[in-house]
């Protein structure tokens, strides 16, 4: 079963919460076109994201997964191995996936373009279990203090 529908499902009281709507999974077809246009191969983590749904919708200030044919059309603005792949508020900020090899990726946030990019994490997985379980993107432990927390411990670390 896939990961991420098992955990949509585990979670579908906050899925709820946040007004989440998925859009239908992304065909061969849109897929075979991203990795085109990365120069790659997907790892698997992010096929199964995509082969569940082709992205999705929230009421949490408008925070989306964005579809595949939205991350071609601004595909051009990155580097060939990075991609958009969540965004808020009609892009006042966005989070990008940055492949580097078909196993390894990282999600970068750069808070609005306005500081350095942090990486969050290596796992798509583990970005939307922290949106849903920490009360989307301005909760508590949200993705706002998930970048400060990894911020601080960096600069602790320099």
């Amino acid at each position: 079963m896939n990961q991420f529908q098992v955990l949509f499902g585990r979670l579908k009281r906050k899925v709820d919460e946040l007004g989440i709507v998925f859009n239908k999974p992304a065909t061969e077809e849109e897929i075979f076109k991203l990795e085109e246009s990365v120069s790659q191969k997907l790892p698997n983590e992010i096929l199964e994201f995509y082969s569940l749904c082709n992205g999705f919708e929230s009421d949490d200030f408008l925070f989306r997964a964005i579809p595949i044919s939205e991350i071609l059309e601004y595909k051009a603005e990155l580097e060939t191995s990075s991609f958009y792949f969540s965004e808020y508020m009609i892009y006042s900020d966005s989070w990008t996936i940055q492949l580097k090899s078909e196993k390894e990726y990282y999600i970068v946030n750069g808070n609005h373009d306005t500081e350095e990019e942090v990486i969050l994490t290596q796992s798509l997985y583990e970005f939307i279990e922290k949106y849903l379980t920490e009360e989307g993107i301005f909760g508590d432990n949200g993705l706002y203090s998930w970048f400060e927390e990894i911020k601080k411990e960096k600069n602790n670390f320099t």
